[in-house]
């Protein structure tokens, strides 16, 4: 009886220690797989890390491979857009070397201008100077060819009085003030101070001057190489450049200047053709 119940003990005994092994072992295993499982996330964490950097790395240097489709395409539509580009440009460099040659043709065309053209700007250019006698401003060469006088044309008085000093190139005459002899270019009117000067012919104011001799004087462009000179005048009712009618006021009588005083007041009243004095008697009525 007493050798039963011990080796019951001892199965019993036994038992314990087996069971006991197993969960020693149960536990062993546990932690031996807790401890692999840990090690395995830790590497799949340093491999994701490492991932990670070189992702990071090949995005700082623009070599990420996931973005190649995007910059193949990129690349494509650049090569394209520069394709277009340069076909525009050569179409521009095509269009600019005609335009070229058509300005150039243009412009050739223009300088050969026909004869019959030159000949006739050369005549109008020859008229104008003939017109003008070589001394009028640009205003007035453009109104020139409106105004004509001839050799057989008349002119009216233009002032009233007495000729105290005659027109003579062909002989002295003597100069009361200047107690001399000599030749003298124009007439010399006597007339009151303020008395009216009026134009004696049609023409354009070409210079207003002062003048030591004749004060303020006027000179007119009658056209074909005439002109008269109105001096020793006062209060100016033209311009230059004004086209003046026969008859139409220019200024008034003023006193005389010094080489005029004992002829009294008077209006100097010179005419030339092409600068060569003439005898305005023979053209007043």
């Amino acid at each position: 009886m007493e050798k039963k119940d011990s080796k019951f003990n001892w199965n019993k005994k036994n038992n314990g220690t087996i069971f006991g092994l197993c969960l020693v072992g149960v536990a062993a295993f546990s932690v031996l797989f807790a401890t692999g499982q840990v090690k395995q996330a830790q590497k799949e964490k340093e491999q994701l890390a490492q991932e990670q950097a070189a992702l990071e790395n090949n995005v700082a240097a623009n070599e990420d491979l996931s973005f190649a489709p995007q910059v193949d395409e990129a690349m494509e539509n650049a090569l394209d857009s520069t394709t277009v580009t340069l076909d525009a440009a050569q179409n521009l460099e095509e269009m600019t070397a005609d335009l070229e040659a058509s300005a150039s043709g243009d412009i050739a065309q223009e300088t050969e201008a026909p004869e019959e053209e030159t000949e006739l700007q050369e005549e109008e250019e020859m008229m104008a100077a003939s017109i003008s006698g070589g001394n009028v401003t640009a205003q007035t060469a453009e109104i020139l060819p409106t105004v004509t006088f001839g050799e057989n044309d008349t002119m009216r008085w233009p002032v009233a009085g007495n000729v105290v000093l005659d027109y003579s190139m062909d002989g002295c005459i003597y100069f009361p003030t200047l107690q001399q002899y000599k030749y003298n270019p124009a007439l010399v009117i006597g007339s009151d101070e303020g008395a009216q000067v009026v134009a004696s012919a049609r023409g354009i104011v070409e210079s207003i001057g002062i003048d030591e001799e004749t004060g303020t004087t006027v000179t007119m462009n009658l056209g074909d190489g005439y002109k008269l000179k109105y001096g020793q005048l006062q209060e100016l009712t033209v311009a230059e450049g004004d086209v003046v009618e026969e008859g139409e006021l220019i200024g008034y009588v003023s006193q005389p200047t010094k080489y005029y005083c004992k002829e009294g007041t008077n209006l100097y009243f010179a005419m030339t053709k092409d600068e060569t004095p003439m005898d305005p008697i023979l053209y007043l009525e």
